[in-house]
């Protein structure tokens, strides 16, 4: 299961990168397109243990957990705490 899992993930971003991404007309979108890559690939494992959701939404989860790290990130720093960063 985790096989096919990992096979499908994989396709659907191969897919997302090579026609959505693409297809973004945006730069600074295209660009955050790039940040969430970065955030899928690393998070692959996470998400290939998932066997409620499709891929898209795997993706989709995956894309609003970084938001949600980031928006804290930012808070932190402007709040003067520490920075988590990793």
């Amino acid at each position: 299961m985790k096989g096919s899992m990992r096979t499908r993930l994989q396709d659907t971003m191969a897919q997302l990168k090579a026609r959505y991404r693409e297809a973004l007309k945006d730069e600074a979108m295209q660009a955050a397109f790039d940040e969430l890559w970065a955030t899928w690939s690393s998070e692959m494992g996470a998400m290939i243990y998932s066997e409620v959701l499709s891929t898209l939404d795997l993706l989709l989860l995956t894309a609003a957990a970084d938001n949600r790290r980031e928006i804290d990130e930012i808070k932190r720093r402007l709040s003067g705490g520490p920075s988590v960063e990793g």
